[in-house]
């Protein structure tokens, strides 16, 4: 009887001290998780809270280079994050990347050690010229992002990160689901990165896969440029489901813009913005059934979009903004995108650039009074017929422009208030916590030699700079904007090379 009573209160001693353990982790840095590109499924590039990282946290020293490691020889995934794990190793706080070798890494990021990597099986031989040879990576992303601490990966509306397991519940829902350059889908072990069931089809070898996410338990990507006769347009597969049919979605032809299509709104809607083509859909933004991926809705305008739709809930409704060749920014309402002849924005913006690039980043975060802002990467110098409250310096190679959305005439109108100094091709920008940190990514794009990327940290009120990584990155960026959280930034270099900044964990 003795040996019994001790035994139970040595099992309940054991139950208390791992819960308080686990609860210990939990907290870690106190950052979220970056569960897909783009941070989020409406694709904002906008962590809410962080612990560490603020603007008055970057008036002092404390943020900084903590490491970096050589992966590959070639390019890199932005990488995902999951800051809190019970691994065979203890606890973990992992990121995961991918390289244009097929392979998938996960990095223990507090100690800047390999957990493990893996080789998709599935892999083309030969990757197409047509297609970016990468992996495509993503986690289980909530519909929409939680309120309050974090910046993704769990709460939120729908099921998201929280919802229905997919491989039997081992790993939960903190499985990576990696897309091979085969065309198949890997269900994989965040603890040691095996299948955890077998490889699933979704797209024909070689498509050039411009981004993908995974809402509830199915998997959603885009793809575009038509590479090895794959079509144009979005795809889905039910990995929950007993027959894992494919649904898809065929723009006829028009590409697809934008580093991470397709992004979603809070009722589940999908959305996609179009270039050049000549079916009804190009030069379009698009919306789609989440379920068939039947077409809802477009608009439609006479020049191609160049980036990728973010959506975020203004007065209890969503709108939608992308950019276009035209220079502009476009305001859509979800309810009715372009009017009843598809051709009616809400709102366009005075024209920012003489053509904003292939791809155009957008980002969008809401600040602490409220107001909504949406920033702009914008290659080359501001056209004089957009004028800025705040302005940091002469621009010439380019730019990051910032807009607030306000009403008037009752309808919402994006107001310009800064540019940031001058940055080399700049991508896609992520917010933290009113930071705003601008990648000046150093490619060439017709304008020169290449150079080295800069990391730098901006007030996002202001554009003002408050912090640089100087001349520590030493290979450009190609395409691929930073991802963060748990008070660090990452960034991807050309030469497969990890970058990772932020605020140093206390011991």
């Amino acid at each position: 009887m003795f040996r019994k009573q001790m035994k139970s209160r040595l099992g309940l001693i054991g139950a208390v001290v791992i819960a308080a353990a686990v609860a210990v982790s939990a907290q870690g840095r106190g950052g979220g998780a970056w569960t897909t590109v783009g941070g989020d499924a409406q694709r904002t590039s906008f962590v809410r809270a962080d612990p560490k990282i603020s603007l008055a946290a970057m008036q002092s020293p404390g943020f900084q280079f903590l490491w970096k490691r050589k992966l590959d020889n070639d390019r890199l995934t932005q990488p995902l994050l999951l800051p809190n794990i019970i691994a065979y190793k203890g606890f973990k706080a992992l990121a995961f990347v991918g390289s244009a070798s097929g392979q998938v890494y996960s990095i223990d990021y507090d100690l800047n050690r390999m957990f493990w990597q893996q080789k998709l099986a599935t892999s083309a031989p030969k990757a197409a010229a047509c297609s970016s040879g990468l992996p495509v990576l993503t986690k289980s992303t909530p519909l929409t992002p939680p309120v309050g601490r974090g910046g993704g990966g769990g709460g939120g509306r729908g099921r998201g990160a929280t919802g229905p397991q997919i491989a039997n519940g081992r790993g939960g829902n903190d499985n990576v689901f990696a897309i091979s350059t085969g065309g198949m889908v890997h269900v994989m072990n965040p603890q040691i990165g095996t299948d955890q069931v077998p490889p699933v089809k979704l797209l024909p070898p070689n498509a050039n896969v411009a981004g993908s996410i995974l809402v509830d338990t199915t998997l959603y990507a885009a793809t575009t440029g038509n590479c090895s006769g794959v079509p144009n347009g979005v795809w889905s597969v039910d990995l929950a489901s007993e027959a894992k049919a494919v649904q898809s979605y065929d723009t006829k032809g028009a590409t697809i813009a934008g580093t991470v299509p397709p992004a979603f709104g809070t009722d589940g809607t999908l959305y996609i913005a179009t270039g050049a083509g000549k079916s009804e859909v190009a030069n379009a933004v698009v919306s789609l059934d989440q379920k068939t991926l039947t077409q809802k809705d477009w608009f439609a305008t006479t020049t191609p979009f160049t980036s990728n739709p973010v959506v975020f809930q203004y007065k209890n409704k969503d709108l939608i903004v992308a950019a276009n060749k035209d220079g502009r920014l476009y305001v859509l309402d979800s309810a009715s995108l372009g009017g009843t002849d598809h051709k009616t924005p809400l709102h366009k913006s005075s024209q920012v650039s003489a053509a904003l690039e292939d791809p155009s980043g957008l980002a969008s975060w809401l600040d602490s009074a409220g107001t909504r802002w949406i920033v702009a990467s914008v290659g080359g110098p501001l056209q004089a017929e957009t004028k800025v409250a705040m302005a940091n310096g002469t621009v010439t190679a380019g730019t990051l422009v910032a807009f607030t959305v306000v009403d008037q005439n009752d309808a919402p109108t994006l107001q310009p208030q800064w540019t940031s100094r001058d940055l080399a091709s700049p991508v896609t920008p992520v917010v933290v916590n009113g930071v705003v940190f601008a990648l000046a990514s150093g490619e060439a794009k017709g304008r020169g030699r290449a150079s080295n990327a800069v990391l730098y940290a901006l007030d996002a009120a202001t554009g003002k700079e408050l912090w640089t990584s100087g001349t520590t990155i030493t290979s450009p960026v190609r395409g691929v904007g930073p991802s963060a959280g748990d008070s660090q930034v990452y960034v991807a270099a050309s030469d497969g090379t990890l970058y990772v900044f932020g605020m140093p964990m206390e011991r």
